[in-house]
């Protein structure tokens, strides 16, 4: 099924689950229309039987009215007035046993043959003997005809009940197995496009955090399929990008190293051979431009190196070891520019890329360092609030320049504050670094004014 795309498997399953439903609904119907025909067919015939036997009975009641007329006065008019009747409730005990035939016939026919005797008898002299009789007789039959068609009533509504819950179960079991079946159709349909959707969100989230080695492949519908492939092909591209870049800074930082440092070690041998005090001062000058520049090319190899290094590795770390050792790391430079580090920081574990986090401290605190007079404390502290770690870094510096602070985060810039030390031009790209390390972890790095200095600090999410 590779060839089917995703829009064919949507239809096709739709079609299939409409087709097991709609089948159910209908055979439903159909069963319905049966049982109301059915329920409908069987009112009309009681209703039908229920009219016969109330015309049998009247007709009983006019040949016991006739005959008795006919003993009383012998009048032919009477006779013939009984034959009609008896005529009358012959063809409705026909009617009836075509209705009934199986449960009245015998009932029937008995009752005929009892009208007959009654018919036979009016020409016998002992007829006045023997009236009562027969009509006691025919109105016992005629009883046992109406109990019979009752019985034959409630025998079909029972018919009727036990075919409707028969139907009902049945209706009930179909209904379920086009549920079942509509079920696992949406179950298998739904993990069949589900799957690839599951392969391309992770194939997105490992290219988004750099991982571009391993190659992507997609299984399902064809269309899906299609896109995995376009995927690669775009992670194949970025992969050869990332590599290029790499080797264009590598490229551009060992290859101008070689002239940079030809051009300081000719400065430094001409000044050592230099008489004038001003030819001194110019490769003094040539010497701390070619400095600059290596400075410079080092803060383009570091940005290059620190960009490729774009996905977390997150870890479980005790937030004051950490920062202690991020402090220590730092002792001997605070030590040299007469500093001092406090920290304060939660006994606390979190989820966090340790050698992002490591990097930006460095960062901040370096900064710190340079611009912090001297004696002059420095304060790390750390606060949690829910799964969000902030670092906060104060110093009792200058502060920075009102003209500067929406700048400070470019790349290269550096601001108007001068540093007590040289040694804040080494990178100029620290706080670009630091920016988009915090960036890469889901925070962000922040500058605010501080009555005593300055304070930088950043926000990292601490989820999983």
């Amino acid at each position: 099924m590779n060839w089917i795309t995703s829009r064919q498997a949507l239809i096709v399953g739709f079609s299939l689950i409409i087709v097991f439903l709609g089948g159910a609904a209908l055979q439903s119907w159909q069963m319905l229309a049966q049982l109301s025909a059915q329920s409908r067919e069987n009112s009309e015939q009681s209703v039908r039987t229920a009219s016969v036997l109330q015309e049998l009975r009247e007709r009983g009641t006019d040949l016991e009215r006739n005959s008795r007329q006919y003993l009383l006065v012998r009048q032919d008019t009477f006779r013939a007035s009984f034959d009609a009747t008896l005529a009358q409730a012959l063809r409705l005990t026909e009617t009836l046993e075509a209705q009934q035939e199986a449960l009245l016939r015998p009932l029937l026919q008995e009752w005929r043959r009892a009208a007959r005797k009654l018919a036979d008898s009016l020409d016998s002299p002992t007829v006045e003997s023997t009236l009562g009789a027969h009509l006691t007789r025919l109105a016992e039959i005629y009883g046992n005809i109406q109990r019979a068609s009752q019985q034959w009533v409630t025998d079909n509504n029972q018919r009727t009940l036990a075919d409707l819950e028969s139907k009902r179960r049945q209706l009930l079991l179909q209904f379920f197995f086009a549920l079942l079946i509509a079920i696992l159709t949406a179950i298998a349909l739904c993990y069949w496009l589900t799957r690839p959707l599951r392969q391309i969100e992770q194939a997105i989230l490992l290219m988004g955090h750099g991982h571009l080695d391993g190659k992507i492949r997609i299984d399902g519908p064809a269309d899906l399929r299609s896109l995995g492939a376009r995927l690669e092909s775009l992670r194949r591209r970025l992969s050869n990008l990332k590599s290029d870049r790499k080797e264009l800074f590598h490229y551009m930082t060992q290859e101008m190293k070689v002239p940079v440092n030809a051009i300081r070690e000719g400065c430094d041998l001409f000044n050592v051979e230099a008489d004038a005090e001003s030819q001194r001062s110019l490769f003094d000058m040539m010497r701390h431009n070619a400095e600059l520049l290596q400075r410079q090319l080092e803060s383009i190899l570091r940005m290059g190196v620190v960009f490729e290094f774009n996905y977390l590795q997150r870890q479980s770390v005790r937030l004051s070891a950490f920062l202690q050792e991020v402090v220590a790391a730092q002792a001997e430079r605070s030590a040299a520019l007469n500093a001092h580090i406090r920290l304060d920081v939660p006994d606390v574990s979190v989820q966090i890329d340790a050698d992002k986090v490591r990097v930006v401290l460095e960062i901040l605190l370096a900064n710190a360092l340079d611009f912090s007079p001297a004696g002059g404390e420095i304060l790390l502290r750390a606060t949690m609030k829910n799964d969000l770690l902030r670092l906060e870094c104060r110093d009792q510096g200058a502060g920075i320049a009102e003209e500067d602070i929406d700048r400070i985060f470019k790349p290269f810039y550096r601001g108007k504050t001068h540093a007590r030390t040289a040694s804040s031009q080494r990178h100029g790209v620290g706080l670009t670094i630091a920016r988009e390390l915090s960036s890469i972890m889901g925070g962000a790095v922040c500058y605010a004014r501080d009555e005593t200095g300055s304070c930088f600090y950043v926000e990292i999410s601490c989820e999983s």
